[in-house]
């Protein structure tokens, strides 16, 4: 994460020529600031106070660095550095707890591989029932504490998740479980991979597999959790409400798409959807029997072609609807006062902040373009002809991919806008609000469309 915001703080002289740079009395020259998430103080004291195994290089996050991270707006540039900074700091501290998960995780699949071979022979799981329970609440409060924090997760982290869910509910699963889940190589080696850079990081000893730091010192693991369990911002995940379901995580709410998620219409352009609605079906039916024959819980990543192409075509809808906002936008830039203008802006940046929020802030061209918006002077119409030229050719790459197009050649978005709609903002408002009512439409899932994102390691 830090690595792509520091990338980004280099590039951002070539946004545009009216807002790429600042200039002093000195001539100095410094990059325009991103916009940035805020976190809320409940989370970052629950990270702060979290004891880990890593005793000699331990992350200090200050209160300084709380009021940064925690500030909706930061006034100047210098301000905007010292949060990344704090940022960086915040993402250590979480890798640090992290790893000391990892290695507590690591521990327990020696008791769930014995458990599993335990069930096989017929000892009734009611015997393991509640300590199977508090595993899956662990790492379910791990999940939520990254997925919150739009950390990246990792793939050995769900498919140790996945399992869990699995073993939970072993009397439906039994007849589908080919072979022991706790020893599947992709699994093993996603843990001894991990660790191992835990320990090449410095987040662990280096004997810390050896050492068997949690039997040595179980204070630590008692105590993280019952940090995690009475912190304030993971209400949910005690109730439940975290535990993400298979079904969720492997498209149900997108197989039938009864609330046109993928394919509604959008105010104000034309999309021939036709032949990514064939792909979505042919799509649809394999991943029916991926989840009907349990595929995934010896498998939790074979299959992941459906996933992908739920996440680009929503992405396209998005790039999809910013063209058309921004093309009325663009028409109306020399017809409507000053005051109203800066209405629609504003109506417009908080649009893009929102999509930013669905998908955890990991957008690297969204995070450019509400940058240009909320910092940026854009005062002339070719100002705002370069954003919509940058975004419809987003939106394009996204539709020729669906459409299996190697060259990027093929113009998929025309508008339906008259003139008769520019005289005054009633259109552009319309499309706005029809906007939000899809991201709704969104957050009405079972549960957060980044868990999606984060599942498949589209959020790193």
């Amino acid at each position: 994460m830090m690595a792509n915001i520091c990338t980004f703080m280099l590039s951002c002289f070539a946004i545009t020529s009216n807002i790429k740079t600042i200039e002093s009395t000195r001539n100095q020259i410094a990059p325009l600031r991103l916009y940035t998430q805020s976190t809320g103080p409940s989370y970052v004291q629950t990270i702060k106070s979290l004891i880990t195994f890593n005793n000699k290089n331990p992350v200090s996050i200050t209160n300084k660095d709380n009021a940064l991270l925690t500030a909706n707006y930061l006034g100047t540039f210098v301000d905007y550095q010292l949060k990344l900074k704090s940022r960086e700091k915040l993402e250590k501290k979480v890798k640090d707890i992290k790893c000391s998960f990892g290695l507590i995780a690591k521990g327990k699949l020696l008791y769930l591989k014995e458990l599993f071979l335990k069930l096989e022979n017929g000892e009734p799981f009611i015997n393991d029932e509640v300590t199977v329970t508090r595993l899956k609440e662990e790492v379910g409060l791990i999940l939520q504490l990254l997925v919150w924090g739009n950390l990246e997760t990792g793939k050995w982290l769900w498919s140790y998740y996945l399992k869990i869910i699995a073993i939970s509910q072993y009397e439906n699963n039994k007849r589908f479980i080919q072979e022991n889940p706790f020893e599947d190589q992709q699994l093993q080696t996603g843990f001894s991979v991990f660790i191992e850079k835990c320990i090449a990081n410095d987040y662990l000893p280096k004997n810390a597999i050896e050492s068997y730091l949690v039997l040595k010192k179980p204070e630590i693991y008692k105590k993280m959790f019952c940090d995690l369990r009475e912190s304030r911002w993971n209400r949910d995940v005690l109730r439940g409400g975290f535990l993400v379901t298979t079904d969720f995580l492997y498209l149900k709410p997108f197989l039938d798409d009864a609330n046109q998620i993928l394919f509604r219409h959008i105010v104000g352009v034309n999309v021939d959807w036709s032949n990514v609605k064939q792909r979505h079906e042919l799509e649809t039916a394999i991943t029916r029997e991926f989840v009907e024959n349990r595929t995934w819980i010896n498998q939790p990543y074979g299959r992941l072609d459906h996933q992908h192409m739920v996440i680009k075509i929503i992405s396209a809808r998005f790039y999809c609807f910013f063209s058309v906002v921004l093309h009325i936008y663009e028409k109306q830039f020399s017809r409507l006062d000053e005051p109203t203008m800066i209405d629609t802006r504003d109506r417009i940046n908080n649009a893009i902040k929102e999509a930013l929020i669905s998908m955890g802030y990991k957008d690297e061209f969204l995070l450019n373009i509400i940058s240009e918006f909320k910092f940026g002077i854009i005062a002339e119409i070719k100002d705002i002809k370069g954003i919509l030229t940058r975004v419809k050719t987003k939106a394009n790459e996204i539709l020729n991919d669906l459409n299996g197009v190697s060259a990027n050649k093929i113009d998929w978005l025309s508008f339906n806008v008259n003139e008769g709609q520019l005289s005054n903002t009633d259109l552009i408002i319309r499309i706005i609000d029809d906007f939000y009512e899809y991201l709704n439409k969104l957050k009405a899932l079972p549960f957060d469309y980044k868990v999606l994102l984060h599942f498949i390691d589209v959020v790193t």
